[in-house]
């Protein structure tokens, strides 16, 4: 896939969180389909910098790496410097492993991506987009809580950042094959072990996509946005022993016990409540703020979902059969 990247060119696009499975995709295809776009990853993780830097060497003149934490203000205004467009992809996002630390949720998560809103301001930059996840959609995780919260302090951002010449948008959506911590990688550990794959629920759903369509949507958002909004593609969903399925027909299972932290079985992107606000675009909706919008601001028009209306996971009417899940999981790295 060929993402649309030419509204980028010549930018410098500066990413949080950015030697993180998301960020390595956008980078390598953002930097692959431009010639003067630069590339600047912020992340703790050294390791992960070194790994990516000698993946990517190919683009070294154009991708640059910033080793600092979210919950460093000063850092942050000094890494990023001269940074056109923002993306706050930075986050700590295990359900389980994070549910009896809330509080470093809160300090990542929420308060990190306050402190990118803030930088971004300071130096100038032009757009920000916030990731956002359909755990934040109705949350019942200390995760989900932290990203619906990190929504609601993008979208409020713009009464301070629209006149100042700076949009902030949110992009919400649902599991990236492949990504780090995974089904994908856990049911194929299992499946190499000779182990029986470990489910929660035999009808547990999930909302799918692999990393380019991923990277298509940010890049697709960042030309369209106007601040203030939530995008939420229209996306497939299958139940997750689908995809056990997809790997090995063959392939025998065990139930697990639930994650601790208040896992779902089926995931929301667009809810009941929300849906009076919503605008159809037809591939994807946006999420209009409920807060009255900036006289200069163009709101979004079209068609809105009926009364009552949630895109849930168990009830979405794009599903995934087996060879769907199959042709999309080809491709996906080993760990």
């Amino acid at each position: 896939m060929t993402p649309n990247v030419g509204h980028l060119e010549g930018r410098t696009v500066f990413v949080t969180g950015g030697a993180g499975f998301f960020g390595r995709a956008f980078a390598e295809a953002v930097l692959d389909y431009t010639k003067e776009t630069k590339v600047i990853v912020y992340s703790r993780g050294e390791e992960k910098h070194a790994r990516m830097a000698e993946q990517l060497r190919r683009h070294k003149d154009r991708l640059r790496f910033r080793l600092g934490d979210v919950r460093d203000l000063d850092r942050l205004k000094i890494a990023m410097w001269k940074a056109d467009i923002v993306i706050a992809a930075a986050a700590l996002k295990r359900v389980d492993d994070t549910a009896m630390h809330p509080y470093e949720l809160i300090k990542t998560n929420a308060i990190g991506v306050q402190h990118t809103l803030e930088a971004a301001l300071e130096v100038g930059a032009k757009k920000v987009l916030v990731i956002s996840s359909d755990k934040g959609c109705l949350s019942s995780t200390p995760y989900g809580a932290t990203k619906f919260l990190a929504e609601c302090l993008a979208v409020a951002w713009n009464a301070v950042s629209f006149a100042r010449g700076q949009t902030v948008a949110c992009v919400r959506y649902g599991n990236v094959l492949g990504s780090t911590g995974s089904a994908l990688h856990a049911f194929r550990r299992a499946i190499q072990a000779k182990e029986p794959v470990p489910l929660v629920d035999g009808e547990m759903t999930r909302f799918w996509m692999t990393a380019d369509q991923a990277v298509e949507l940010v890049c697709h958002v960042l030309r369209i946005m106007r601040g203030g909004e939530i995008f939420i593609p229209r996306l497939p969903a299958a139940p997750v022993a689908r995809l056990m399925q997809a790997l090995d027909g063959q392939a025998t299972y065990r139930f697990i016990d639930k994650r601790p932290g208040g896992e779902k079985r089926d995931e929301v992107l667009l809810s009941e409540h929300e849906a009076d606000r919503a605008v159809d675009l037809g591939h994807l909706w946006v999420l209009e703020p409920e807060w009255p919008l900036p006289a200069e601001r163009e709101p979004w028009k079209g068609p809105q979902p009926p009364e009552g209306f949630r895109y849930a996971s168990d009830t979405a009417e794009a599903r995934l059969r087996v060879e769907d899940l199959r042709e999309m999981i080809q491709g996906v790295p080993e760990e």
